[in-house]
């Protein structure tokens, strides 16, 4: 277990003796967050189960650097290893660490105005170079390959199949609205509620910065009026308004602004299917895929809930 080496890693990144035991703090889709108390403070360490590359990870952490510099954007900074290096391995583990931030639940109701102003704050960043653009926020699923998942779905008596058969004809009517990403820049490209939280000293704090690289900012808003907007048209306005009044560059200007909605949704989809229906997914990986599909399903993403929000920012413009 990675704690058995909890003292070998904060020596690597530059800590004191561990003076707790060190803990699971967070799971996510990626890997598991650590939270390693020093001597000299607090870390949160990011076991990643999805391995990353020097090269990745350096680009990364440039950008992240370079959003830190601006003071404008809470958010958690990253720390090196006494070798300057970003990512560290230990019996077989690879681990990256971060200051520690405390931060409370996911809150969809937070100050639309704030999330506004947050976010145009990370689009005003113009950083090069940038990771490349990536087909998990550009390309769709495809009908080929939702047939095929169904048809795994099915062989392997998935609880959800009959659900996935419903949902596959909007999935695929979503997907005749995607466009390429016009207008690229460094953007955080994960800006779910997950990753934008509320900190106990008030205010919000953005993590998560792993999967940034190229995208167009316009088809990023939507994320966060999807999340926090809660199809509230009022917080929709508010807070698409602040991005604007805080100098945001971006504009949402038709139904191709929502394909990193869409495509994401679908992979969303895809992945949770594939991980459920392999037959090395343990019991735990498996319930654990079912309530991610049972989030799609509770709030489903359709075309006449994008027509909804198109009107309301329509009014800001």
């Amino acid at each position: 277990m990675l704690s058995d080496h909890a003292a070998i890693i904060a020596c690597a990144y530059g800590g004191g003796c561990p003076v707790q035991d060190m803990v699971v703090a967070a799971r996510g889709e990626h890997g598991r967050v650590w939270r390693l108390v020093t001597a000299d403070g607090a870390l949160a360490i990011k076991e990643l189960i999805i391995r990353q590359v020097r090269a990745g990870a350096t680009a990364d952490v440039a950008y992240q650097e370079a959003v830190l510099a601006t003071g404008l954007v809470p958010m958690p900074r990253p720390v090196r290893t006494s070798a300057d290096e970003i990512l560290f391995e230990v019996a077989g583990h690879q681990v990256r660490a971060y200051e520690w931030v405390d931060l409370l639940p996911v809150d969809t109701t937070l100050d639309p105005a704030v999330m506004g102003a947050t976010l145009a704050a990370v689009h005003l960043v113009r950083h090069t170079p940038a990771r490349p653009v990536h087909g998990w926020y550009t390309d769709p699923v495809g009908a080929l390959r939702w047939t095929h998942l169904l048809d795994d779905a099915r062989a392997a008596g998935a609880p959800f199949a009959e659900a996935l058969e419903a949902e596959i004809p909007h999935l695929l009517r979503l997907e005749t609205l995607i466009e390429p990403p016009m207008n690229l820049q460094s953007c955080h490209r994960d800006l779910w509620a997950d990753n934008i939280r509320p900190t106990p000293a008030g205010g919000v704090c953005v993590i998560d910065w792993e999967n940034c690289g190229l995208a167009d900012p316009a088809h990023e808003i939507p994320m966060v009026l999807v999340d926090f907007g809660g199809g509230d048209p009022r917080r929709v306005g508010l807070l698409y308004q602040s991005y604007v009044d805080a100098g945001g560059p971006a504009r949402i200007s038709g139904y191709g602004c929502f394909t990193m909605v869409i495509v994401q949704f679908g992979h969303f989809w895809e992945s949770a299917v594939k991980v459920f229906t392999s037959p090395n997914t343990t019991e735990e990986g498996k319930a654990h895929n079912l309530d991610r599909m049972a989030e799609l399903l509770d709030l489903p993403l359709r075309v006449e809930y994008l027509e909804e929000l198109l009107d309301t920012v329509a009014a800001v413009h």
